[in-house]
């Protein structure tokens, strides 16, 4: 697979999860679904943006191979915890729900720098992906 389609793939992944976490957001606390519940809300909130995380830093660095690695993985955390600043204001709006939750937003701060940072192993095996005859 090209790098160029790689990166748009990659793109529209990261775009799609971000219309999940939007459409988990507008839901209010009767119309989420149960699985919501089985583990602690802040871990989800860590995996959930673990993998946005994981996926704006590889979107990053296929579509910029030439930019610096640090700057590619920060900005991805910086995308990332932004968005999740905005989807924590946003919930605000939700009937039932309060939205604005500073510990929501740590997780999330935290699972996108632990996603973004598992880019450093799993990048080499991207690159092999992409480097294929």
């Amino acid at each position: 697979m090209s790098r160029r389609l790689t990166a748009l793939a990659l793109w529209s992944i990261l775009a799609c999860w971000a219309g999940g976490i939007v459409w988990l957001s507008s839901l209010t606390p009767r119309e989420l679904p149960e699985a919501a519940f089985l583990v602690s809300d802040k871990f989800n909130h860590f995996i959930a943006f673990a993998v946005g995380g994981w996926l704006a830093a590889s979107a990053l660095r296929v579509s910029r191979p030439q930019a610096a690695l640090a700057g590619r993985i920060l900005l991805g955390i910086l995308l990332i915890s932004a968005f999740g600043a905005i989807d924590e204001s946003l919930q605000k709006f939700t009937p039932g729900r309060t939205g604005g939750d500073i510990y929501d937003w740590i997780a999330d701060f935290l699972g996108a720098v632990t996603g973004a940072l598992l880019t450093l192993t799993t990048h080499a095996r991207l690159e092999r992906f992409l480097t294929r005859p």
